[in-house]
């Protein structure tokens, strides 16, 4: 059974096979992470990535990681958080998708580490309650398929709430694993 870690720390200090990176369609330098991401792997990164296919919300594709500490990237377009309103429930659908295709294609190449960050939690808006419920969805159910999977919080408030949604959805408890019976 892999591993799964919710931690806060850098998430390019830390070592693994891939980064999952939130992306431009263009693949192009985005804002938040990518632009940490296109600013410490240079030139190289800009160039591999101008030869991939443009990236459509909720699909990935991988490149090089130059310069890292991680041997791939794994680009993954998330969408904008619409502040709950009608279009809200297909924005929630992508984020899962950006997961998923995410975990396929890491699982295509033979990754076995991933490191995550909080998807679409960061410029992208979406409440950390909402990207922790996808995000942990899909890594719980991939957990087996990968040695470790680590999602790297930039504050110890995210930390909590990723924390608090995993406990309260997706931990096993003394009740059998059924959350309801817990609250």
């Amino acid at each position: 059974m892999g591993r799964l870690l919710l931690i806060c720390e850098d998430v390019l200090s830390l070592e693994a096979d891939a980064l999952v990176c939130p992306a431009h369609k263009h693949l192009i330098r985005g804002r938040g992470l990518s632009a940490q991401v296109y600013d410490r792997a240079g030139d190289a990164l800009v160039s591999e990535c101008s030869q991939l296919p443009e990236c459509p919300v909720g699909e990935a594709r991988v490149s090089a990681a130059p310069n890292l500490l991680v041997n791939h990237l794994i680009h993954t377009v998330t969408p904008q958080w619409s502040s709950g309103d009608q279009w809200g429930a297909q924005g929630v659908a992508q984020l899962r998708e950006c997961y998923d295709s995410v975990l396929a294609l890491a699982r295509e190449r033979g990754l076995r580490r991933l490191l995550f960050p909080a998807l679409g939690a960061g410029t992208n808006r979406f409440p950390h309650e909402i990207a922790a419920h996808q995000g942990l969805t899909a890594l719980r159910a991939a957990q087996d398929d990968f040695s470790q999977l680590t999602v790297s919080l930039h504050s110890r408030a995210a930390l909590a709430t990723w924390r608090k949604v995993d406990a309260r959805f997706f931990s096993e408890n003394q009740n059998g694993g059924d959350p309801a019976a817990s609250a």
